[in-house]
């Protein structure tokens, strides 16, 4: 489960190959919200002082586990638009 795609899909992909990386517009919930002061070193930089890991929303409560979700660092410098659609 990744919200992150790939165009072209990976299996078409080739060694030297070009593809496009990113998240298309999707409908997440937040699932925890991660605050370092200091910053957490994750391996890069700079590194992030505000992190939300979210699922799909409809990714079923019960299949959730401690590893799932993808992380988006809200400082980064790629463009996210945040969007509250409602608060359960």
């Amino acid at each position: 489960m990744s919200l992150f795609k790939t165009d072209p899909e990976p299996w078409n992909l080739h060694v030297g190959d070009s593809c496009l990386v990113g998240i298309p517009e999707t409908l997440v919930r937040i699932i925890d919200i991660g605050r370092y002061d200091p910053p957490q070193d994750v391996g890069w930089l700079p590194r992030p002082h505000t992190m939300l890991v979210v699922v799909p929303a409809d990714y079923p409560d019960e299949a959730l586990s401690e590893d799932d979700g993808d992380t988006i660092d809200l400082e980064s410098a790629a463009p996210v638009t945040i969007e509250m659609v409602s608060r359960s």
